[in-house]
């Protein structure tokens, strides 16, 4: 009689289980993100960061010099020209605005902390203050030669703007600082109270925004800001 080998396997009544495949509920999934994220330590975003600088910075050091400076001239189209009288001459190509350099084609100056710190804005806003002190612009009686002359050079001024030294401000600027007024508020007003009608101070960053201004329209392009809610629109004058 021939006999078998027989797997015990073969004879067990159970059959082998198979594994079941879990499946992650969101809920779960959410959790088990945020623990692999507790795992990082509280500096990690710092060291992550420190980690990208130093890589960057070696990236920058592999690169020679003159590799380098022709890096730097393709980024950077505008710069500083310390023996040129316009750091953007007017026969160069304007790729963007750059309120730390001077820009020939509309007369533009940087006004900063640290540069133009002889610009005297009183002469600019000579008609306001003249204003402000007789509640007129001219002692020249209406229909008078003198009367039609002194409108004509504000008429001027305010299509050309207005060159005092080396400074220039656009004519949109000399009308909103002579003849424009709006709601300031008095330097010891409360809240609700303290305002009145009044000629705007001058300011650098008005002044930068007409010479924008400006400069897009000789270039025939268009104007684009963002401002906060409740900001005055300047480009609605």
């Amino acid at each position: 009689m021939a006999k078998y080998i027989v797997d015990p396997k073969l004879l067990s009544k159970e059959k082998p289980k198979k594994a079941k495949k879990l499946v992650e509920t969101p809920i779960e999934k959410k959790e088990k993100k945020l623990k692999n994220a507790n795992k990082f330590s509280d500096n990690y975003e710092e060291s992550l960061i420190r980690q990208l600088f130093e890589e960057k910075n070696k990236k920058i050091e592999s690169i020679d010099s003159s590799s380098l400076q022709e890096l730097k001239d393709e980024i950077w189209v505008h710069h500083k020209r310390n023996n040129a009288e316009w750091d953007v001459p007017i026969d160069e190509k304007i790729e963007y605005f750059d309120s730390e350099l001077s820009y020939e084609i509309t007369g533009y100056r940087p006004i900063t902390m640290e540069q133009g710190l002889d610009f005297n804005p009183t002469p600019f806003r000579e008609m306001a203050i003249k204003f402000q002190t007789t509640g007129k612009y001219t002692e020249f009686p209406n229909g008078s030669v003198p009367n039609k002359k002194f409108w004509i050079r504000e008429m001027d001024r305010i299509k050309n703007g207005l060159t005092i030294g080396k400074y220039r401000i656009t004519g949109d600027h000399y009308y909103f600082l002579n003849y424009y007024r709006m709601q300031t508020v008095l330097e010891d007003a409360t809240a609700g109270t303290g305002r009145e009608y009044n000629f705007p101070s001058f300011l650098s960053k008005q002044y930068e925004w007409f010479h924008y201004v400006e400069m897009a329209e000789k270039l025939g392009l268009n104007v684009g800001a963002l401002k906060g809610r409740g900001v005055n629109n300047l480009l609605s004058l």
